[in-house]
């Protein structure tokens, strides 16, 4: 191999590390920091909202501010809490929460199931939100959502 191969190799070799590196650090989430977003479209005024654990590894705090309803009917807004989460080495999330009825014969019983996954984006971060609800299929749905720090 000549010089001038080896000296336009090891300008590759040093391109593609930094470019591997640019694509990690974008997927990093802000260690410590609080996130907020809806989802997209608006459906009700949903919001988002999470931090993420000073080591960068779990999503903890993560909630919406209400059950998003895909069919019609509505009532006062129930705000739903997740399991934390830990962040993978992409960038990615999973957690589940539940939402248990308050009142009536029922009480106590789950309601809706939910399921949300996420990607951080540096100082942002985007995923989907899927509801089932237990009994009315037709008023479960997924929707996207986005968040930033």
């Amino acid at each position: 191999m000549t010089g001038k191969c080896k000296g336009l190799l090891g300008t590759l070799v040093a391109l593609a590390a930094l470019l591997l590196a640019g694509v990690a650090l974008a997927a990093a989430p802000v260690t410590g920091g609080s996130y907020a977003g809806s989802l997209i479209p608006s459906r009700d005024g949903v919001t988002v909202s999470f931090k993420v654990s000073a080591n960068g590894k779990k999503v903890t705090g993560l909630s919406t501010s209400n059950v998003p309803l895909y069919c019609s009917g509505g009532g006062r807004p129930i705000p739903v809490h997740f399991k934390n989460a830990n962040i993978s080495s992409k960038g990615m999330f999973s957690s589940a929460g539940k939402y248990l009825i308050l009142e009536g014969p029922k009480k106590g019983q789950v309601g809706a199931n939910l399921k949300i996954t996420g990607k951080f984006n540096g100082r942002g971060e985007q995923g989907t939100l899927t509801t089932s609800y237990v009994g009315f299929a037709n008023c479960s749905g997924k929707s996207a959502y986005s968040t930033k720090a």
